[in-house]
């Protein structure tokens, strides 16, 4: 057993404990097993033994790690010096040198050999930005030799990277370095267009390595700078740490009219504050986004609406009635109406506007439809219930007036608008939330807890399955909801839960939040 002091550095070699030592025979005797199933000679030598001389152990845990049966775990502590010795031991002497790895398939299709005869690939698997350096990108060599001066090429973007100045890296010390081989791992100072999960080859054949799969964002905030004269830079700065750290992404919502920041965790949101505020001098707000979302209807209803405007000269002038109905996929066509047109709009932020002609006798000219189509799309762009973008709605114009002087396109457009709007507002007007499916992963002795935080956030549970020793619960969850969820997990489960969510659908809101979301919008507005 290996003691550390308070202050790291070289460990006390001490005896196990002897309330320990039953434990540790077993856990070794389970890694000895493990190791010798991968090799039919060490699995003789294990039934003829019991055990292995240190060089067996070593080849039984390294064709285990080739054969990713095994993922050997080690507790260390880079800030103290604890550990990180035997760590190193351990990957010198028996981890898997690049020599030893199977060839890896390009997503082209082409094999890549781990030997420096074979062309020159590498994978960017991080970057940073350094003072006085500028943007220093880290990589593997995956096949091949690189050399200084030679001339890659980045199979995302087709452009040549020149390698200027090639290192490797000892803590924040460059080393320079004429030439890298096969598994070694090395920096680049100015690669102009690479970044993170870019590859970079020779010849003439496109290679382009499997990229690093990062784990999906769990917090989200809206961000802004406190002086708005730093909007810009705030921008720029989120974006350069991301292209740093990939876990963090950064988005505007034209919607919202919000920045958006995603990232892993508050413990990760707050790296990304201390370092706008240390690093950059900046202050910024982290507040909670707003939800997207959206207005449909449950019924039918009419409306018409005559836009008259008389100011000397040419005036303006239309008339229009119509009917609104919910849209479904499957509907019937509706009844009671001489459809003369049709147009099925597949709306950009999801769902659909049919709108009918159902003109007759000439009432309302054909050309001044589309300025009545354009008038309902605005109001169904800012929704009339809470200003959320409106969907699945059918229309039907049946009737209408025109003047022989004073009727042009936005008479009717205006007309067309206000009757809609009208009509929606008559017709039982629903908002739907963004529902997200999500999966918590938590220990059975706070799978309680976990389901009554769930509930508390109205979430429907869909499932529950074991896995060792925890439990895998299943539901789904209203956006608005989500937010502050991953703190909350955390201290439930003091840290050993972990979830991931998607976008599921859009649902009803109940009513009881219908009505504080649509009086909120009017104390707004």
């Amino acid at each position: 057993m290996y003691k550390f002091g308070p202050e790291g550095g070289k460990p006390e070699k001490l005896p196990i404990p002897e309330k320990e030592i039953d434990r540790a025979t077993a856990l070794h005797n389970e890694l000895v097993e493990r190791a010798a199933e991968n090799d039919e000679t060490l699995m003789e030598v294990y039934f003829e033994k019991g055990t292995f001389t240190e060089d067996e152990m070593r080849k039984g845990i390294k064709l285990g790690m080739l054969n990713h049966d095994l993922f050997p775990v080690f507790c260390v502590s880079a800030l103290k010096d604890m550990g990180t010795g035997r760590l190193m031991g351990f990957i010198d002497n028996v981890a898997p040198a690049a020599a030893d790895l199977k060839s890896e398939m390009s997503l082209e299709g082409h094999e890549v050999k781990p030997i420096k005869e074979a062309p020159t690939s590498l994978l960017v698997f991080k970057t940073l930005y350094l003072p006085n350096v500028g943007k220093v990108s880290f990589f593997k060599v995956k096949s091949g030799e690189l050399k200084l001066n030679d001339k890659l090429t980045n199979s995302r973007t087709g452009e040549v990277e020149v390698i200027n100045q090639l290192y490797i890296m000892d803590g924040k010390e460059r080393n320079p370095v004429n030439k890298l081989s096969t598994g070694d791992i090395g920096a680049a100072i100015k690669l102009k267009d690479t970044e993170v999960n870019d590859t970079l080859y020779s010849g003439n054949q496109s290679i382009t390595l499997k990229p690093i799969v990062f784990p999906e964002p769990r917090v989200f905030k809206s961000v802004s700078a406190e002086n708005k004269n730093n909007e810009e830079k705030l921008f720029e700065t989120l974006r350069r740490i991301h292209s740093q750290d990939p876990t963090l992404t950064v988005s505007y919502s034209n919607e919202t009219n919000q920045q958006i920041l995603a990232c892993q965790g508050e413990l990760h949101l707050s790296t990304v504050v201390w370092n706008l505020k240390n690093i950059h001098d900046i202050e910024a707000k982290f507040e909670k986004p707003k939800v997207n979302y959206r207005e449909t209807i449950e019924s039918g209803a009419n409306a018409d609406y005559r836009h008259k405007k008389q100011s000397g000269g040419a005036g303006q002038f239309g008339e229009v009635h119509l009917k609104v109905e919910a849209y479904f996929e499957g509907m019937d066509e509706p009844s009671g109406f001489n459809i003369r047109g049709k147009d099925e709009i597949v709306l950009p932020w999801g769902g659909k506007l049919v709108f009918y002609n159902c003109i007759v006798g000439g009432v309302i000219d054909a050309r001044f439809l589309p300025s009545i189509q354009k008038g309902i799309m605005e109001v169904m762009e800012n929704g009339p219930l809470t200003g959320s973008k409106a969907r699945d709605v059918r229309v039907m114009v049946y009737d209408g007036k025109m003047h022989p002087v004073d009727s042009n396109d936005i008479s009717f457009k205006i007309a067309g608008a206000h009757a809609f709007k009208q009509a929606f507002l008559a017709a039982n007007p629903k908002l739907l939330e963004p529902v997200l499916s999500v999966t918590v992963k938590a220990p059975e002795e706070s799978v309680g807890s976990v389901m009554t935080e769930l509930q508390a956030r109205r979430s429907i549970i869909q499932n529950i399955e074991s896995n060792n020793n925890y439990q895998v619960l299943k539901c789904l969850m209203p956006q608005a909801e989500i937010f502050g969820f991953s703190t909350e997990l955390r201290s439930l489960t003091q840290g050993k839960a972990t979830f991931t969510s998607k976008f599921e659908s859009y649902e009803p809101v109940p009513s009881y939040i219908q009505g504080e979301l649509v009086k909120a919008e009017l104390e707004y507005h």
